[in-house]
């Protein structure tokens, strides 16, 4: 057996080897060493309070903390390896250089993958490291979307108003506000949402993913609840008028307003009982203008309780007042159409050789050609005035049929006062006086005489009808003579002594 073992030694040894090397080609061409890359691999940073003991903060700058790993093995290895079989770490204690470099060691778990097979995308995580900042920010509510047709939002309010946030001094300068995004497309009860938080800056945009990655939110990463009320809303009519009166040149022509009805919004039971809303007329005040007046009103004062606008913007509405200007009718009026009161009792107005004064009246032209000439009073007054005879200048009282109309100017007449002569009336025929007796405004027309002696009369005649009066007599005396008489008539006649008439 040994003899047979020995026997050719060299060439069995030299067949060994040979099948051996013949293997380990065989092996190669069947398994071969090739390189594969694996991406992403995310890079964990270690001992970070390095930096953050310091009252600094990072950021990583260019996405270097993310990388890829080229390996050499065997394809049956390869064939066997997937990202997550390496893991990536930055130690700032360990590899920080240079300030703001942090070297990246990379491992994998399959052991047939040493350090040296592996080559990594990039050496170094780069970081920018600043001061660390600390603010509290407002919590607003933003809708997003819009609630069913006839339903609007009435409150909402998040679970707390303020929120504070940390992170780099540069980020947290930039925050002007925290938004809770509200969805309200399906809204129609009162209810409690859980709502995402938006992080706005200066120029009203929404902080980028990589700038809110280095954030730190007060227990609110997760967003915040809100607490919601909704409202119903409905369009109703404005109503809108005005007070006061224009310049006496001009006249109210119209008033207009936009908008005319406005949607307001409230609960079920307050807004059912609303049909419109009336602003007060001294809300709009043209008295004394000169020109078409342009205002704004703000109706929210005006609002019934619990009522308010659904858009905050209309509650200012435009208004707008015009005017026309006044045209002057000039109109004559007959002396005789003249009404006299208070004339002292035996005195006569006499007009002389006037027969009408003139008016002018002010208006619109549709109202002057309106204007009813019936309707038109003057009366010419002379209470206070003693019982001298003389001539006089006075105004006299028109009287205009409505504030549509204004007299242009004052209309004054000229006039002599004069004693009764008996026989006659007044040139205008609308006074008279007798002695004793009393009198009546309009008596009918007719001629008489009469007269009184010693005889006291009391009171002022106040006649304003045309026609003379008929004097009664006593006791039937043929001459008409009599102690006492009765008499009427716009101007009666009689005769009485002088010093003997009173004016009440």
């Amino acid at each position: 057996m040994k003899k047979l073992l020995t026997n050719n030694l060299g060439l069995k040894l030299l067949s060994v080897v040979s099948a051996f090397m013949l293997w380990l080609i065989v092996l190669d061409q069947v398994d071969p060493v090739t390189y594969e890359s694996f991406s992403p691999i995310q890079v964990t940073m270690l001992n970070e309070n390095v930096v953050t003991d310091q009252g600094l903060v990072y950021q990583v700058q260019d996405n270097s903390d993310v990388i890829s790993v080229r390996v050499r093995a065997k394809t049956s290895v390869l064939r066997q390896l997937s990202s997550s079989d390496f893991t990536a770490t930055a130690d700032m204690e360990k590899n920080m250089k240079y300030g703001n470099l942090v070297g990246i060691e990379v491992v994998c778990r399959n052991r047939d993958v040493k350090a040296e097979d592996i080559t990594l995308s990039r050496e170094n995580v780069v970081l920018s490291i600043e001061d660390a900042s600390t603010e509290q920010f407002n919590v607003v509510v933003d809708q997003e979307g819009s609630p069913p047709d006839g339903y609007m939002v009435g409150t909402a309010v998040p679970e707390q108003s303020l929120i504070q946030i940390s992170g780099p001094a540069s980020i947290v300068s930039k925050i002007r506000r925290v938004e809770a995004v509200l969805p309200v497309a399906t809204l129609t009860s009162d209810r409690t949402i859980h709502c995402n938080l938006r992080v706005i800056d200066g120029n009203n945009d929404p902080l980028s993913t990589a700038e809110l990655a280095t954030l730190e939110f007060t227990g609110k990463e997760e967003g915040m609840d809100v607490d919601v009320t909704m409202l119903r809303t409905k369009t109703v009519p404005l109503r809108m008028g005005y007070t006061g009166t224009p310049d006496p040149d001009y006249s109210f022509s119209s008033i207009s307003y936009k908008p005319e009805s406005i949607e307001i919004a409230g609960t079920s039971e307050i807004i059912t009982g609303v049909t419109e809303i009336v602003v007060p007329d001294e809300a709009v005040n043209i008295d004394g203008i000169t020109e078409n007046l342009q205002t704004t009103v703000d109706i929210t004062p005006y609002l019934p309780e619990g009522i308010r606008l659904k858009d905050e913007t209309e509650a200012n509405v435009a208004v707008v007042v015009e005017l026309e200007r006044k045209q002057g009718r000039t109109i004559d009026i007959p002396v005789s159409d003249i009404a006299l009161r208070n004339v002292p009792r035996g005195y006569e107005v006499d007009f002389g050789e006037l027969e009408s004064v003139e008016l002018t009246v002010m208006g619109t032209s549709a109202d002057l050609a309106d204007l009813n000439m019936d309707e038109i009073a003057v009366t010419l007054d002379l209470d206070g005035y003693s019982r001298e005879e003389g001539e006089y200048t006075e105004t006299l009282d028109v009287t205009l049929p409505g504030s549509a109309y204004s007299l242009m100017d004052e209309v004054q007449v000229e006039f002599e006062l004069v004693r009764s002569t008996g026989n006659g009336g007044s040139t205008s025929g609308n006074t008279g006086n007798s002695s004793e007796g009393s009198e009546t405004s309009g008596g009918s027309s007719g001629t008489g005489t009469g007269s009184a002696s010693d005889g006291e009369e009391d009171g002022d005649s106040t006649d304003s009808g045309p026609g003379t009066g008929t004097g009664g007599s006593t006791a039937g005396e043929p001459d008409g003579s009599g102690s006492s008489g009765s008499e009427s008539g716009g101007a009666g006649s009689g005769n009485a002594s002088d010093d003997s008439l009173e004016r009440e």
